[in-house]
């Protein structure tokens, strides 16, 4: 018997495309040498994840401030949770919790903990103690177990819901006393939005976990609400942006800001569902990324939509300037001041013609280095639904395991479902390079939550481990930090990445070659 094709994929790379045609006498054979091959891949991956933490470890640890902390820098703002993300990113059994740099990196963060519980300097009140207490669960002394009891005291009032604790001391980043029909209800934010959102309740809820808070704490209850309005699913989420969603993957938040409640936020932008109506076009439009001053290039989806409109009523075709209102626009990736690249749909069957029009029309934005391309498709119209993103779908996918749902519970295998058809380390699905290293951690922190060694994707079955600790190595300086790829969300900083990058490549290399 010969053969040469094989359907599983492992560390990125196609096995029948590594594999010679081979003699073999019997499945059992093929089916010993297949996990001969898997062993060794991730013998490899675990050899190379080793090295690299060591480098890591060793540039994180010389930068170590002569206070204990991280990341410091004289007259900036502290930020308690950077420490404590390069903390967990460095215990490890040759750098136990033990190991006189990380009890004085305790030591340090302590020092930050208010009267009422939190774990700040002056910003940032509910991710500094929410990381802060992660990393102090971790250690035994009275000093940081106190700590720890304290902060998951003062986390549980930053909760928005029947429980939270209005604060004088916290101003606008306090949380306000809701009912359960209330978009903000069960989760927690920043505070300067004066709304919750995800990232920081996916922060909490992990926290309360390593702090020991029972599962059954309506604390977690509560945050399930939040987490089921932020998931795009219909029949789970019961907020209008949520309705009739198929899609699985989560969302930033479930309102912009405090004046918007109820609206939903997406730094991903837009997704055409429940497609209908007669045949059409769509044309996806990529701007180009800088302007002549450096600035980046971003359209408002009104002034798309100004725009198309005026260039097909100036149009000489008649097919073109009967169109009218029939026309859709979506937006992707950017920000409250407008996207980088859009989508626009049309009751209009002259594909090429239309596609033109929307190129001409957008010109001098699309440049050179951007692009359009147009298709014809059978229904045109769509309903226009916020787009869930990978960081965000991945941080939800653990807060829901972490909450105490089970991991074959459907609003669970929904999100693993959106992990499965998204499944990549190239990007943050949905959002490009913005929040790349943060993606990291949530990816590794939510499939060890999982205890799958593989992800099953169209491609095959991916073992994560090996395919991230793969990615991270291309990304190592020879220093040992990591090299940033995008400025967003501070990812500018060095040691900021470095910790994210650690503490992904800790989570992958755990269970490799065993």
């Amino acid at each position: 018997m010969r053969t040469a094709g094989l359907l599983l994929f492992i560390g990125g790379t196609a096995l029948a495309q590594q594999l010679p045609t081979i003699e073999i006498s019997s499945g059992d054979q093929l089916a010993s040498d297949i996990a001969q091959r898997i062993q060794d891949e991730r013998g490899a991956a675990k050899a190379r994840a080793i090295a690299m933490i060591g480098k890591a470890k060793s540039w994180m640890l010389a930068g170590q401030d002569a206070s204990g902390g991280f990341g410091v820098r004289e007259g900036a703002p502290v930020f308690p949770a950077v420490t404590a993300l390069c903390v967990m990113g460095l215990i490890d059994k040759q750098t136990p919790a033990s190991d006189p740099a990380m009890a004085r990196a305790a030591a340090y963060v302590v020092k930050f903990q208010k009267e009422d519980g939190a774990i700040c300097d002056v910003l940032l009140p509910s991710y500094n103690t929410a990381i802060a207490v992660s990393m102090l669960a971790r250690f035994s002394d009275s000093a940081s177990v106190e700590a720890t009891r304290k902060g998951a005291e003062f986390l549980k009032g930053l909760q928005y819901g029947e429980g939270a604790v209005e604060s004088a001391r916290l101003g606008a980043e306090t949380a306000k006393p809701v009912g359960g029909d209330h978009a903000f209800y069960g989760g927690v934010g920043y505070g300067k939005h004066g709304r919750p959102d995800l990232s920081n309740t996916a922060f909490w809820v992990e926290a309360l976990k390593d702090a020991g808070v029972d599962r059954d704490d309506p604390a977690f209850k509560r945050a399930i609400v939040f987490l089921q309005r932020t998931q795009q699913l219909q029949g789970v989420n019961d907020m209008p942006y949520g309705k009739d969603s198929k899609q699985g993957g989560f969302i930033y938040a479930t309102s912009e800001n405090s004046k918007t409640i109820g609206s939903g936020q997406s730094f991903a932008g837009d997704i055409a569902e429940s497609l209908s109506g007669p045949p059409g076009v769509r044309v996806i439009v990529k701007l180009r990324p800088k302007d002549n001053d450096g600035k980046p290039v971003l359209l408002s989806r009104d002034t798309i939509l100004k725009r198309i409109t005026a260039h097909m009523m100036s149009s000489s075709l008649m097919e073109i300037a009967a169109i009218g209102d029939d026309v859709q626009v979506l937006v992707g990736p950017g920000e409250s001041s407008g996207c980088s690249s859009f989508e626009i749909r049309a009751k209009c069957e002259a594909a090429e013609r239309f596609t033109s029009l929307v190129g001409a029309a957008f010109r001098d934005e699309i440049g050179e280095e951007g692009s359009f391309a147009g298709e014809a498709v059978t229904n045109w119209r769509a309903e226009s639904r916020l787009r869930a993103y990978g960081s965000m779908t991945y941080a939800g996918f653990k807060s829901y395991l972490y909450a105490g749902l089970s991991k074959n519970d459907p609003r669970v295998a929904a999100a693993r479902g959106w992990i499965e058809s998204h499944y990549t380390l190239a990007e943050n699905p949905g959002v490009g390079t913005d929040g790349l290293y943060y993606y990291y951690v949530m990816f590794a922190k939510a499939l060890d939550a999982d205890g799958r060694a593989t992800v099953l994707t169209s491609d095959g079955s991916r073992d994560w481990r090996v395919d991230l600790v793969n990615q991270l190595s291309s990304l190592q300086n020879d220093d040992g930090s990591f090299r940033s790829v995008d400025d967003r969300w501070m990812e500018n900083d060095p040691v900021l990445i470095t910790a994210y990058a650690l503490n992904a490549l800790q989570l992958a290399s755990k269970s490799l070659g065993e």
